[in-house]
């Protein structure tokens, strides 16, 4: 009964601690206690990166003790830290690599923005950016066609298997080991062209590595097809992996081929630029 009282009572104190004017509360998928949570969060900044539970609590509107469990779960998961002498809290070990994450593709799609543009223009189609994250492939950047059909990867869009251009030209280039890895997880059949037998995607995987490039011939989806190349870093790591998406009305083999030539050419005028410099 006791539990079941102090949950209640939780409850009825989250409930009159919400300020529906910061909240989406009309939203019926929104996580009101992740809500909450993000706008404790959200408080520290340059300005004031030290806050007390009192500051918190008064700040937010949110009662007392709601405040006291929103920052005593984000201590437990490294978001913030308590400081005894001072009493009070500041970020965390667990968003330095957002922080640095953030940044980092911030500038790197900064940087990439010329040589899109640049592939955009010569070819005459959409041009892609994508990196790897943890095994997964993120598009982070894209100049769309002048065309008025624009197939393209929105930004943001994560990537897990092998059946895009992207992912397939990423995985060629691992050592043995970690291609296995991705081997091991077939993707499931997106469209009837998809590749979803192991012999067929090592040999498509081999043929990736001999080329440098990666195709995507509607595997992805239906009616758009994609040619990607690697842009490598100064030890000649692989940094990105750069594309041009068509539809495939506009990509039989003339024009396939001078994709081919035209992003081939970009990624490594990119890789260059980066201070890659083949052997």
């Amino acid at each position: 009964m006791a539990d079941e009282a102090t949950t209640r009572r939780r409850r009825k104190q989250d409930s009159e601690a919400d300020d529906p004017g910061t909240c989406v509360g009309d939203d019926q998928f929104v996580v009101r206690a992740l809500c909450r949570g993000l706008r404790v969060l959200a408080l520290f900044n340059v300005d004031h990166p030290e806050w007390s539970l009192n500051e918190l609590s008064r700040t937010t509107k949110l009662h007392k003790a709601t405040t006291y469990r929103m920052t005593r779960t984000m201590e437990a998961e490294g978001f913030l830290v308590f400081d005894p002498d001072t009493g009070n809290y500041h970020l965390g070990p667990a968003l330095i690599p957002l922080s640095y994450l953030a940044q980092a593709q911030s500038e790197f799609e900064r940087m990439a923005r010329p040589f899109l543009e640049k592939l955009a223009a010569e070819s005459g189609e959409t041009a892609n950016l994508a990196i790897e994250t943890e095994g997964t492939f993120i598009v982070i950047g894209s100049v769309l066609t002048a065309h008025t059909f624009k197939p393209s990867l929105p930004i943001g869009r994560v990537l897990t298997d092998l059946n895009n251009a992207h992912a397939k030209m990423a995985v060629a280039l691992k050592p043995a080991q970690e291609r296995a890895h991705f081997l091991s997880r077939l993707p499931a059949a997106e469209t009837r062209h998809s590749l979803t037998d192991r012999k067929q995607i090592e040999a498509e995987l081999e043929r990736v590595t001999q080329e440098g490039v990666a195709y995507d011939m509607e595997e992805h989806g239906l009616g758009v097809c994609s040619v990607a190349a690697p842009v490598f870093g100064p030890k000649g790591t692989l940094i990105a992996t750069i594309s041009v998406v068509a539809p495939k009305e506009r990509f039989g083999p003339d024009e396939r081929k001078r994709a081919t030539e035209h992003v081939k050419r970009v990624a490594a005028e990119f890789s260059e630029y980066l201070g890659y410099k083949p052997a």
